[in-house]
This record gives C-alpha cells, structure tokens and sequence, in this order.
C-alpha cells in the first residue's frame, strides 16, 4: 500500500485558525527532522526539552511571542501500519531582524475506537504554541 494524503485544512477546528496569525505561548524549537519523518517541510516545531532522535539538531529557538501562521493541515495514513497522523504546515516569524521560517506540526493521536459515524477518534494534547 501507499502513504495516503487528505487535506482537511477546511475541516474543524483547523478551519477556524488557517492562515490567522497565532501567538507562540511558550518557548518551543524548530529541529531539523531526520529525513525518514519529514512530510514536507524538513523543519519540525518541537517544545523546548523534548528529546531528540538521533541524527536531529535544533535549527532555531524560538521566543514566547513569536508568530506563526498555520497554512495548511493534512492527515497522512501510513501505508505499512494504517496509523494516521495530523501534520500541520505553516510558518513562523522570529528574531530580529525577523525571519520567516517554514515548519511542519505533528499534532493529534488517532484512537482506536469510531465515532458513531464510523469516523477515527483524534485526540489533541496542548499545542505548543498554546500556553
């Protein structure tokens, strides 16, 4: 089987942020992903103390109040395994002078269980760009 892709930028809650400039409510990191994760963009948004894979680095740190802006947002369905993730595509703007840099977000855990319509159950723990 192959890696499936669904844009679901026009679905909720993503629908209601795309393309709004959000606040970054805390610290975070953008690390240079090793190639075998990376979606699209090779740099991840991460928060500040997460461990590393081997063969990673931080690219950038990022300040409380920096902005980033979600462009798109995309469930991608392993062709191997089955599981799904929601991968967040967007940019944030940091240091001074300012610099846009792109990003992906790996943000929601698919459940086992479906909702009465059949449909996987997503769960979303704080984002971290939320405080």
């Amino acid at each position: 089987m192959r890696t499936r892709v669904n844009d679901i930028s026009n679905q909720e809650p993503f629908a209601s942020f795309i393309g709004k400039e959000i606040i970054l409510g805390q610290e975070a990191i953008l690390v240079n992903n090793y190639e075998h994760f990376v979606h699209e963009e090779p740099l991840y948004l991460d928060a500040v103390g997460s461990q590393l894979f081997e063969g990673t680095t931080i690219a950038c740190k990022l300040s409380k109040g920096d902005i980033i802006v979600i462009n798109s947002v995309k469930d991608v369905t392993n062709g191997v395994s089955g599981t799904t993730s929601t991968i967040l595509l967007g940019e944030v703007t940091t240091g001074n002078p300012s610099k846009t840099k792109p990003f992906e977000y790996d943000w929601g855990n698919q459940q086992i269980a479906k909702n009465s319509k059949g449909v996987y159950l997503f769960t979303f723990d704080t984002a971290d760009w939320e405080k």
